[in-house]
């Protein structure tokens, strides 16, 4: 390398430091986003997304999750969760193929979202 700036190869997230040693990337690897909403006579509606990180200067993940969702209504109920929350909590509800991607930390342009509607009236 040329210049004294770390550099960060997005596809094993790891970063190079100044004496060329490879470190862990210090951001998270994926972003964890929960919009868990329940209203009386409308039930319950989950919507989940799990988006790969590259840091800031990158497209915003919390904007793609309000174009998944949609509607204005429901971005008050939305959160930005760690991994362990996110993974203690809607495990259930996703694929085990998308929860065993989450856990090997190696997906380039990785992006899963799924909606679930709940009524029991």
């Amino acid at each position: 390398m040329t210049d004294d700036t770390p550099w960060l190869n997005c596809m094993d997230g790891l970063q190079m430091n100044e004496n060329e040693e490879k470190v862990e990337f210090q951001e998270p690897f994926y972003k964890f986003f929960v919009c868990d909403f329940f209203a009386t006579g409308e039930g319950r509606s989950i919507w989940l997304m799990v988006d790969r990180w590259y840091g800031k200067g990158y497209s915003d993940p919390l904007m793609q999750f309000k174009q998944f969702i949609e509607d204005p209504y429901y971005y008050s109920s939305i959160e930005e969760v760690t991994e362990r929350e996110f993974l203690d909590k809607y495990t259930r509800m996703m694929p085990n193929l998308v929860a065993h991607m989450i856990q090997q930390k190696n997906q380039a342009n990785f992006s899963w979202q799924t909606h679930l509607s709940y009524n029991v009236s």
